[in-house]
């Protein structure tokens, strides 16, 4: 018989982690807070550094890799490190008259080793705003970056490690392609991942296999509904940011645009005025508005999106490649879109803005919940009491009324969505605990040699006793 064959590196972090874990899980929740708001301090000393790592993988303006990414990241840190104690603290439980002599509570045991497996996009604030939690509720973290954007992760793994508030091995990147994904949930105890809805449904698929919890946030095809009544300026300024912010790479960014006829001339006349206004650069420095595309694959769906739109009769406004070796294209106003178009019923995720005039708002609703997706919508009108009544019949799980993509930096919210756009809940007291297993914990406390009146031998007169008991509770 030969050698026995070394274990692989994704086995031996993963064997590193548990151990990390075990030795991290018996710090107190107060140490732990103390450890991460540190770990935070550390980042904010490297803010500039973290911010041109971004840039260079991402291709971002410097505003976006900083208030989008760093900043973002430090309202989801005082959020969760605020809530914590509260949260995760053991919580006593009403208890029926049958159970006087007893005390119950719940205590939120950490799940192990966490998988997280995050997407190109927002490569710092996704991941790091979900090892927070993760770590908080006492789990090591084991992070699977994009392979488009492997450096961001190594950074944040870098500066883990060298501030010296974690036990070695706790939070460890593990780089690589989709297979690297793929092998990691066998060796983890839950598992996130941000990404597509067919890679998702194998994500959950894997971890039914081994019966392990799955969050998953998958595709948006946020429709943003604009009302006559609405504000004209805000409206529009909202659309292009909501769509061209990150290059149009957001989950929740505005995807679709429902307009109610009376104001869609004067809607778009703003729109082009608006985004006609952009700067767009890769150069440093603040002067940009626009970045780039990440992958070559985003700039292939772009084109195919802008080219279907055209051959079924909408006006295309834009949508130039301008640079295909760095991955520019100018953003694109498409007018007169109708629902049969690619860009009205698939996720573009890049720099295009479709836009459909409507006769009501009961049509713009039918429509937009015409899709197998529900991230995120909005409804914007003079009358929020009108915008609330439309956002309870819109199916997405995050609805802004007169407000746009605000919801995963508002830390008390739960993040997710509705349908195919995933399963679970980032954020809020629900994102917190799904880090843990709940434990119910029963405690006899009095008399402490008397057996319980529903124990053996039975008979009638017990049985008497606690029937009045139980109905009087």
């Amino acid at each position: 018989m030969g050698p026995a064959a070394a274990p692989s590196p994704l086995v031996e972090r993963a064997e590193r982690a548990r151990e990390a874990q075990a030795r991290w899980r018996r710090h107190s929740l107060a140490q732990r807070v103390r450890a991460v708001r540190g770990l935070w301090a550390d980042l904010l000393s490297v803010r500039e550094r973290l911010i041109g790592v971004i840039r260079e993988e991402t291709g971002k303006p410097a505003f976006e890799a900083g208030v989008m990414e760093a900043d973002a990241a430090g309202c989801l840190v005082s959020h969760f490190t605020r809530e914590a104690a509260r949260v995760l603290s053991d919580q006593a439980a009403p208890k029926p008259w049958v159970f006087f002599n007893k005390r119950a509570y719940v205590r939120q045991v950490p799940r192990g080793v966490v998988g997280l497996i995050t997407p190109w996009n927002m490569p710092f604030l996704i991941p790091f705003g979900d090892a927070v939690p993760a770590l908080l509720a006492g789990n090591a973290v084991l992070l699977k970056p994009s392979e488009w954007t492997p450096r961001t992760a190594l950074f944040l793994e870098e500066r883990f490690r060298d501030c010296g508030l974690f036990p070695e091995g706790l939070l460890q990147v593990v780089t690589g392609g989709g297979g690297e994904g793929a092998a990691l949930i066998g060796h983890v105890d839950m598992v996130l991942f941000t990404g597509s809805v067919a890679t998702g449904k194998s994500v959950a698929r894997a971890a039914a296999e081994r019966m392990i919890p799955a969050v998953l946030e998958l595709g948006g095809l946020h429709p943003m509904i604009v009302a006559r009544d609405a504000s004209l300026s805000r409206a529009v300024k909202a659309a292009v940011w909501g769509r061209f912010a990150n290059c149009g790479q957001l989950c929740v960014g505005v995807e679709r645009v429902f307009v109610e006829r009376p104001l869609y001339p004067a809607f778009c006349q703003e729109l082009v005025r608006e985004t006609g206004a952009l700067r767009q650069s890769l150069e440093a420095g603040d002067a940009a508005d626009v970045g780039r595309l990440v992958t070559p694959g985003q700039l292939d769906r772009v084109e195919r999106h802008l080219d279907d739109a055209r051959a079924k009769g909408a006006r295309v406004l834009g949508g130039e490649v301008l640079d295909r070796a760095r991955l520019l294209v100018r953003p694109a106003i498409v007018l007169d879109a109708t629902p049969e178009m690619l860009v009205m019923r698939e996720e573009t995720f890049g720099p295009v803005l479709p836009v459909m005039p409507v006769e009501t708002l009961e049509d713009a609703v039918r429509l937009a919940n015409e899709s197998s997706l529900g991230l995120a919508a909005s409804v914007w009108t003079a009358d929020p009491r009108v915008g609330e009544a439309a956002a309870t019949q819109l199916e997405a799980g995050l609805v802004g009324v007169n407000d746009v993509s605000s919801h995963y930096v508002f830390g008390a919210l739960p993040f997710g969505g509705f349908k195919q756009s995933g399963m679970g809940r980032r954020h809020s007291d629900e994102g917190l605990r799904m880090f843990c297993q709940s434990q119910s914990v029963i405690v006899h406390e009095w008399p402490a040699d008397s057996p319980d009146p529903w124990w053996f031998p039975y008979d009638r007169a017990k049985a008497r006793l606690l029937e009045l008991i139980t109905r009087w509770t």
